[in-house]
């Protein structure tokens, strides 16, 4: 996908994303019929409790009711919910529920792009409860984090008994690193990109420039890795019974040479790289072309395949 074509999950170039995706009809012969997982760091998650209620009556009542703890205008956004628990009390049972929401915009033009190639959206879902699905398993007798560091945001998913209970968008990616490297050294970002990837977060010695670019990595992915810090020492120290003391890395940013044991010893947590595929049953043409090398990016996508939650 050309540079600013997709900003923030949002698509700003319809014109070349959709002559792109009438491309993969034409000669791939991509099923018509799709799900779209979305991620922004305009995705606003709220853990919130309600009074017992059907699920379509809290459906049609959501906006009323977060209105006032989201910061999204309500009429400007799409809201849903994910059921977490139920719990009885004293004054009567509650729904402990998963809140989220986005700009309308934004989805819808992305929607609308993918449409206009000949494509049918059949449901869309945010990539973090994609990710759930994908990594629910490891967290049956634990609590872990999932850090889906995408583009221009970073999903933090903690998930405890196969729930994702706590969920933050840090707003951050692996493209604020590229173009911070880009503005520095006054490069397209494309050349910034290709440093970024050569040299990531190793030490380098004798050349000034990429010795220039390398302290302004470092200094960028230090920003992400505090929202990723604060993130998991909030949800600590709410849930001191159940830590979050493993963190499963995936997306795009956490190919990054050098990141995983940076995070590991910024957080002093375990980081280990997701491995989506344990879930499927990997062909041998895809073992030829080594797809495994590319699990934490399809991480989110394979999510959709473990069950898609409709619009």
């Amino acid at each position: 996908m050309p540079t600013g074509a997709v900003v923030d999950g949002e698509v700003v170039d319809p014109q070349t994303v959709t002559g792109l995706l009438r491309g993969l009809i034409k000669n791939a012969k991509f099923p018509k019929d799709l799900a779209l997982v979305y991620t922004s760091r305009r995705v606003v998650y709220r853990e919130m409790t309600f009074p017992e209620m059907p699920l379509a009556e809290l459906h049609d009542t959501l906006p009323f009711q977060v209105k006032n703890y989201i910061a999204l205008p309500v009429d400007d956004a799409i809201i849903d919910f994910v059921p977490l628990t139920r719990e009885e009390q004293a004054q009567g049972a509650v729904l402990h529920d998963m809140v989220v929401a986005t700009l309308r915009t934004g989805v819808e033009k992305t929607t609308t792009a993918i449409q206009n190639a000949g494509f049918a959206v059949r449901s869309v879902d945010v990539s973090a409860f994609s990710l759930a699905r994908v990594f629910r398993d490891q967290s049956r007798d634990k609590a872990i984090a999932v850090v889906n560091v995408g583009s221009n945001s970073t999903d933090v998913i903690v998930l405890s008994q196969g729930h994702p209970v706590a969920l933050r968008a840090v707003p951050s990616g692996a493209d604020d690193i590229t173009q911070a490297v880009a503005k520095a050294l006054d490069i397209p970002f494309e050349g910034a990109l290709e440093i970024k990837n050569r040299i990531g977060l190793q030490n380098v010695v004798g050349d000034e420039r990429l010795e220039k670019a390398e302290e302004i990595i470092r200094d960028t992915t230090a920003q992400l890795i505090v929202g990723i810090r604060n993130t998991l020492n909030v949800y600590n120290t709410d849930h001191p019974a159940m830590v979050a003391d493993d963190i499963v890395l995936v997306g795009a940013g956490s190919m990054l040479a050098g990141f995983p044991p940076v995070l590991a010893s910024s957080t002093n947590k375990t980081v280990t790289i997701g491995d989506p595929f344990t879930h499927f049953i990997v062909g041998e043409d895809a073992k030829r072309q080594n797809i495994n090398v590319h699990g934490p990016e399809y991480a989110a996508v394979l999510g959709l395949a473990l069950g898609k939650r409709p619009r």
